[in-house]
């Protein structure tokens, strides 16, 4: 903008000042839809006050343009902190390091952010950005040309513009369209006539208009003010509320794929088995009556049931603490529970059933709030930050009271097709539910039979033998012979979802945790362990909402002949502690010197100063063996470990460990990768951390000769198996020889769970 000669800052710029804080409070209030209620006025009145500070020194100082822009880049990063990071500057006031950060990388990503989360949108730190940068720069440049600019219709262009801006960020759903034109309208032409008329009236050397002329000039500013009333009246609620009102948020897709994330399906054995007695989270507010939700799985592509791509009932959207409209049941209870993470590490948030708020507190409250994503159709909560030990939440949620009859129909809803589907799952839903035309009765069917006849195991030590996952292979032997099905949770939810698919029923998995009669119950505060853990399906139904059913058998219900049996059970990807065994040579190192001299003693003479000798050997031996012994010791567990793993008696099995090998190399070379990653996923963390070629052909490898009904043959293994071995060797080539070393007499992949270095996005 030219800038001109300012006007003297008397009473008439105050007037003008007060004409542009009304046009922009009526362009911004546009931004209430967005945030659901007021929680955008402090940054917005921050930035009009600041803006029109900066922009009344510049008319006083008469800075130009540029001047005027680093003033104004100035003011946002001095005010910044007030305005939109209180919760995290000092005394909710000044900036400190964080803060700055914020004001510098947000200012740009934000914009993005702000336009895929869903309505109402949250007000914490970095939402609040948007308002604040939309309402200084407007009045910077609104201000600025009312009390710069030669016509004052010039401010009018940023307000306008502000507008625009103002509906493109915004919902579909206007705030009071007919006010905010009929305002606007009124606003922009009153100061408008004003303006015209104290400057003809003002001009130096000229009289006064008639009185005649006067009321011209009213008769003419009335009819003026009639007919843009009448306008924005009428034109006001089409422009702003229409059917084809368009908006950014329309066009823009949330980034969050949930491909990346591995199904947490995955990681139930292992809750189960080494976390069994690991408090994971104390909840209060509790009853047993309650579900606690963990993740919602609809997609199945024969290996395992996940959550499908990011469209339709599978859309996680970015939220803040109000979670948005969600569908509600038609009885529901309101229930408030407090979540508190004592040594649960993952993206997936537990919940309750129909969220309608939640509020982290803690340390990280503040992050875990920003990437929160919301699925109100599985009512199910990621955050990608992923929560740790000390993390808390509050969530009021509405748990449905009804229950479905007979005569209640399944509600249709589009799933995705399941994929690689045994054929016995299929013959024995239709086997099992009979002539029943009810989709409850045809439900029960299904589950009571799996849990009636079924047997219950975790293949656990002193259990019945049960392998782990879910893959087509895994359910068609489970499914095998109906009078001796063997399992837990995990088979039979995903037995009994494809089976209800199969005739046309839709269903979902649920993973979870529910309070069993040996859960530890306090009142209403639960300590929720591994053992918690449990896995159930849910089908829809008109006026009920998603149904719960729990196909799984009592865990009393086991085979007589093989409850006594007692056997280790080693699970794939889970890596074993070896025997701690001590061999031959690891003894002699351990020997007494003196002892290994007492037949050498050949003469009288000599016995003295032989033990001399050889007591100065010994004590100069003694920090050899302390820092060498270990050495060996664990290069001969390694060692013995490869062995026992390459000989293994089951070749699916085999395979699995060679694949494990690799993995163990890379952890002794400081890259843990993270048990609930798939082999595809740990394949590509490996292949960019090291720089080496792509993994992908022996992670498929594995998965095929792991998982695939037909097992492969012992030359198949052992090519593999020098595949892998290879691979591993090739891991250290970028490193150093002194950290080559040390990964040979690395513990890391001999501890049972040692602890992720890197996530399942490859990040550090």
């Amino acid at each position: 903008m030219h800038a001109l000669k300012p006007r003297p800052l008397t009473w008439p710029a105050a007037v003008d000042a007060a004409a542009v804080t009304v046009l922009l409070t009526a362009a911004l209030a546009g931004f209430w839809p967005v945030f659901g209620g007021p929680g955008f006025i402090r940054p917005v009145v921050i930035g009009v006050v600041v803006g029109a500070g900066a922009a009344w020194l510049g008319a006083w100082r008469r800075w130009s343009t540029v001047t005027m822009a680093v003033a104004t880049v100035v003011a946002y990063f001095v005010f910044g902190t007030a305005a939109a990071l209180w919760n995290r500057g000092i005394a909710g006031l000044v900036p400190n390091i964080a803060c700055v950060k914020t004001l510098v990388f947000s200012s740009v990503s934000v914009w993005r952010q702000f336009v895929t989360a869903t309505t109402p949108v949250a007000t914490f730190y970095p939402f609040m950005l948007v308002p604040f940068i939309v309402a200084l720069v407007a009045s910077v440049g609104a201000f600025t040309a009312a009390w710069r600019a030669k016509r004052p219709a010039v401010a009018l262009i940023p307000v306008a513009l502000l507008t625009a801006l103002v509906i493109l960020l915004g919902t579909s759903n206007a705030f009071y369209p007919t006010v905010q034109a009929v305002v606007l309208a009124l606003a922009g032409i009153c100061w408008i006539v004003w303006r015209n008329r104290q400057s003809s009236g003002t001009m130096s050397g000229r009289r006064r208009q008639s009185s005649l002329a006067g009321k011209s000039w009213l008769a003419k500013a009335g009819v003026l003010l009639g007919v843009a009333t009448l306008v924005a009246g009428v034109a006001g609620p089409a422009l702003y509320t229409g059917i084809d009102r368009d908006v950014l948020r329309k066009h823009v897709t949330p980034p969050l794929d949930m491909t990346t994330f591995a199904s947490p399906l995955i990681s139930y054995r292992n809750l189960v088995d080494t976390q069994k007695d690991t408090v994971l989270f104390t909840v209060d507010g509790w009853s047993p009556d309650y579900l606690l939700r963990l993740a919602v799985m609809d997609s199945y592509d024969g290996m395992v049931y996940n959550v499908g791509e990011a469209t339709g009932a599978s859309r996680y959207d970015r939220v803040g603490p109000d979670l948005g409209d969600s569908p509600a049941p038609a009885d529901g209870k309101p229930v408030t529970v407090t979540v508190t993470d004592d040594d649960y590490s993952g993206v997936w948030v537990p919940s309750v059933s129909q969220n309608r708020d939640l509020t982290f507190s803690g340390p990280s409250a503040n992050d875990l709030t920003a990437s929160l994503y919301y699925n109100p159709q599985s009512d199910s909560l990621i955050d990608p930050t992923g929560l740790s030990a000390g993390a808390s939440y509050t969530v009021q949620s509405l748990i449905p009271t009804a229950v479905p009859t007979p005569a209640t129909p399944v509600t249709r809803v589009t799933l995705p097709s399941p994929e690689w589907v045994p054929d016995s799952v299929g013959a024995l839903a239709v086997q099992w539910t009979g002539e029943d035309t009810s989709a409850l009765d045809q439900v029960n069917d299904i589950v009571n039979t799996l849990r009636t006849t079924g047997y219950f195991s975790h293949g656990l030590e002193s259990e019945d033998p049960s392998l782990p996952g879910h893959s087509s292979y895994r359910i068609d032997k489970l499914l095998a012979n109906p009078s001796r099905m063997v399992g837990d949770d995990e088979q039979y939810a995903v037995a009994a979802a494809l089976m209800l698919m199969k005739i046309g029923i839709p269903a979902r998995v649920v993973m979870g945790f529910k309070a069993d009669a040996d859960s530890t119950l306090d009142g209403t505060t639960w300590s929720v362990k591994g053992s918690d853990a449990h896995a159930w399906v849910e089908v829809p139904f008109d006026g009920v909402g998603w149904f719960a059913f729990f196909p799984t058998p009592d865990k009393n219900q086991q085979p007589q002949q093989q409850q006594n049996k007692s056997r280790a059970k080693p699970k794939p990807q889970i890596l074993q502690p070896p025997p701690s065994t001590t061999s031959h040579d690891d003894q002699s190192l351990q020997a007494d010197p003196d002892s290994q001299n007492k037949n050498q003693k050949k003469d009288q003479q000599h016995a003295i100063a032989w033990r001399a000798i050889l007591g100065y050997i010994g004590v100069g031996a003694i920090p050899v063996i302390v820092i060498v012994g270990p050495m060996v010791v664990i290069i001969a567990l390694k060692s013995t470990r490869r062995t026992r793993r390459r000989t293994d008696e089951r070749l699916p099995w085999r395979m699995a460990f060679a694949w494990q090998e690799i993995l163990d190399r890379a952890a002794d070379l400081g890259t843990v990768i993270p048990p609930s990653a798939t082999r595809r996923q740990a394949a590509a963390i490996v292949s960019s951390v090291f720089s080496v070629s792509s993994m992908n052909g022996l992670a498929d490898a594995a998965d095929q000769g792991t998982f695939s009904g037909s097992p492969p043959t012992p030359a198949q293994t052992d090519a593999f198996w020098e595949e892998a071995v290879a691979a591993a060797a090739g891991l250290g080539g970028t490193r150093s020889w002194w950290r080559r070393f040390r990964a040979k007499i690395a513990v890391t992949s001999l501890r049972r769970h040692p602890r992720p270095t890197v996530t399942t996005h490859g990040g550090l």
